[in-house]
């Protein structure tokens, strides 16, 4: 009966919930390499059709907020704020308008040093992990239409997650359709470009800052054209990728996958023909269509345990079937005793539990699915959850009945509540 009254509620909730109309972006950067630093005109178009009368923007505490202005704007208010998802304070920008409209627009001039992990001699990254823009709480990863304009010194280049619009020296334009959060640049003195062969399949490209191109590039390259054949396959039947980016800081910190078809690693060494990066570099490409919804709720395990469990398949699949087992047996092993996914409350748990159920447990979960349904209907499932962009999990219940039944459905929420 429980849980009868958790697929009750869970379908009531994808029932209610609101649609928005894509708000717009333009970003106005100035790069200073000197300093390490950036000035940014961030504009905001925001719409509603309930009507806005006030918003609130999280930007990060260690940018100075020059001015806040707005047609509309009455009132703008900047203040301290601790994100307990982050374990963070940042700076809370509260706005408030004159009266109630659809459509309100705000322009936010802000500036000043980036992290040291995002930068060297020669290079400043502005990619999702700096935090460089104002986001929207809880929509981070709300798609929005954005236009972004970059100025550096003469001697600077700036590439993005795919080619500019318009550039000449010292300024470049980009526009598209991504996430708020993952409006993508970096500028460096020179990038060296790698681009996979003409012929079928998708069209890599690799920009790798300030250093000459190696074998591992090559390598990348190569395993990267496999995996996206092979995703496309078993993900990407109705929403295929055509072409990639790789961005290649050299600043040695972590890996990231990109909803706008492109992904940013930023390790000097790294190699895909070991096992666990290559599990990384299937798995990050994978986001391409895992990456909706919110980061700070359990819905989240849609975006990372299936990234992780796509990885793992493109191991089996291109024949390390020790390593996918392996694989999944230290993730089994990790998610014993890890609290349910539904209901799982990020903003009082610590980020090694947060993986042990994001990742570990949804990944077992995922797995346990696929051995339930079979290849086809599994990778069936999988390419019309991709192409329908699911951001809960009550709407990815409401799919699996569709596609599976009933007693599959009623199965996975007992799955997810243990």
């Amino acid at each position: 009966m429980f849980y009868r009254f958790i697929l009750l509620c869970l379908g009531w909730l994808a029932l209610a919930a609101p649609s928005r109309a894509t708000n717009t972006v333009a970003v106005e950067l100035t790069v200073h390499p000197a300093t390490h630093s950036f000035s940014c005109r961030y504009t905001l178009t925001a719409r509603s059709a309930a009507g806005l009368e006030q918003l609130a923007l999280n930007l990060d505490k260690h940018l100075t907020v020059a001015k806040m202005r707005g047609p509309h704007l009455r009132a703008a208010t900047a203040r301290p704020f601790f994100d307990t998802f982050q374990q963070d304070t940042l700076r809370r920008l509260d706005l408030r308008f004159s009266r109630l409209r659809p459509q309100q627009t705000v322009t936010i001039e802000y500036g000043g040093p980036l992290p040291a992990r995002f930068y060297t001699d020669s290079l400043l990254e502005f990619t999702p992990f700096a935090n460089w823009l104002p986001t929207l709480p809880n929509r981070e990863y709300e798609l929005v239409t954005y236009r972004l304009r970059v100025r550096v010194p003469p001697t600077y280049q700036v590439v993005s997650t795919h080619a500019p619009r318009r550039h000449r020296a010292g300024y470049y334009e980009f526009a598209g359709t991504a996430p708020n959060i993952e409006i993508t640049a970096l500028a460096a003195r020179r990038f060296t470009v790698l681009t996979s062969p003409p012929g079928p399949g998708a069209a890599v490209s690799i920009y790798k800052a300030n250093r000459p191109a190696n074998t591992l590039d090559s390598v990348l390259l190569d395993q990267a054209r496999r995996i996206i054949r092979y995703h496309n396959r078993i993900i990407g039947g109705r929403d295929s990728i055509g072409q990639f980016t790789f961005l290649l800081p050299g600043t040695n910190r972590n890996a990231g996958g990109l909803l706008d078809n492109a992904a940013v690693v930023t390790y000097s060494d790294f190699d895909p023909r070991k096992p666990g990066e290559l599990l990384i570099l299937a798995h990050e490409i994978s986001h391409k269509w895992w990456g909706y919804g919110t980061w700070n709720t359990y819905d989240n395990w849609l975006n990372e345990g299936f990234a992780t469990y796509s990885g793992l398949l493109y191991l089996q699949a291109a024949g390390d079937t020790a390593s996918f087992r392996r694989g999944l047996a230290q993730r089994r092993a990790r998610a014993a005793g890890a609290p349910p996914i539904i209901g799982f409350d990020l903003r009082t748990s610590d980020y090694a539990t947060l993986r042990r159920v994001e990742y570990d447990k949804a990944t077992i979960v995922l797995h346990e699915l696929h051995q339930r349904l079979g290849d086809a209907a599994f990778f069936r499932l999988l390419t019309a959850t991709a192409a329908a962009r699911i951001e809960t999990t009550a709407a990815f219940l409401n799919l699996v009945e569709q596609q599976a039944g009933r007693p599959t459905r009623e199965w996975l929420v007992r799955q997810l509540s243990t």
